[in-house]
């Protein structure tokens, strides 16, 4: 039997029949690329103008509003999304309306799979509203060429970023820039250099601490122990303390786990290697890099077991 070409699967999947009172789900999606390239579209400007779309078709009635942050699009297996596709094969959704077409995705296959098999499958309308696409009202003969071209411009678009991404990091890579959010404890970020750290003088010494106590023989327990008992905060405290973290209060513990991560940590050496990971923005994966990496010189401890 002779495969069926992808303007015909268009033309005879199953529209959504016209009705009043759509349940509807707003889709909106940002990934961190997008974000970077386009700062006016965030997720909240997405949600406004999608709600104000909403409110002036009466055929809608808004339901639910899924909003997947941080998230390539070149996925489908993100949190928001999957919680949508389970609302609407319990009934709860049966319209989608997102922002344009890579919104949905920018995977040109599986994006076409939703569009055309997925959706109209459960009955489900999908709105592109940028792209002027309604499955209620699209013309097969002409959205079988156009939607599938665009989602093929979409991906294209994903490689496209995700390769200046990773070129624009490893110039960085090669120039020493430090690239780390936040600071190891011991550290702190340099106010007049987001790339480089300082010796944090307030707790330097626990560090310090920390590695004589361990060389001369105290087990991680042990050391934790004596922190606690000494009233120290542990890391996580302190740094909410300073105004570095902004999240739910932690318990004010040291625990062995928290010993050996600072132990283990190569920062307090003054060398730590930088671009030892790449990570494929269009696929989402982060795996090793087949060499030796870029090494960066930092402040030390001065750790030293001298009296």
């Amino acid at each position: 039997m002779a495969r069926k070409s992808r303007k015909e699967s268009v033309a005879i999947a199953k529209a959504p029949e016209k009705q009043s009172g759509y349940k509807t789900a707003v889709y909106v999606r940002l990934s961190r690329e997008d974000e970077r390239k386009i700062e006016s579209d965030t997720v909240e400007n997405q949600i406004a103008f999608l709600k104000d779309f909403v409110s002036k078709d009466e055929t809608l009635s808004l339901t639910e509003i899924y909003v997947d942050r941080h998230v390539t699009g070149t996925k489908f297996d993100r949190p928001q999304f999957n919680q949508m596709i389970a609302d609407i094969r319990s009934g709860k959704i049966n319209c989608v309306v997102v922002k344009d077409l890579s919104r949905l995705g920018r995977n040109y296959l599986e994006a076409g799979d939703y569009i055309e098999k997925i959706f109209p499958f459960f009955g489900v309308r999908f709105i592109a509203v940028t792209d002027n696409y309604d499955s209620l009202t699209s013309n097969p003969s002409e959205d079988g060429l156009i939607v599938p071209l665009k989602n093929l411009i979409n991906e294209a678009y994903a490689k496209d970023i995700s390769k200046k991404i990773d070129t624009s990091f490893e110039n960085m890579f090669k120039q020493g820039i430090f690239l780390a959010t936040t600071a190891a404890y011991g550290y702190r970020k340099d106010p007049d250099d987001p790339h480089m750290v300082l010796v944090d003088e307030e707790v330097k010494d626990i560090v310090i601490r920390i590695y004589v106590e361990f060389l001369t023989g105290s087990s991680l327990a042990q050391i934790a122990k004596g922190l606690n008992a000494d009233g120290v905060l542990a890391p996580s405290v302190y740094w909410q303390e300073k105004g570095v973290i902004h999240k739910q209060k932690y318990t004010n513990k040291w625990e062995g786990k928290m010993i050996r991560r600072i132990l283990e940590n190569p920062i307090y050496t003054g060398d730590i290697q930088i671009g030892k990971t790449k990570k494929c923005y269009y696929k989402g994966i982060t795996k090793p890099v087949n060499r030796e990496g870029y090494y960066l010189k930092l402040p030390t401890l001065k750790i030293s077991l001298a009296p």
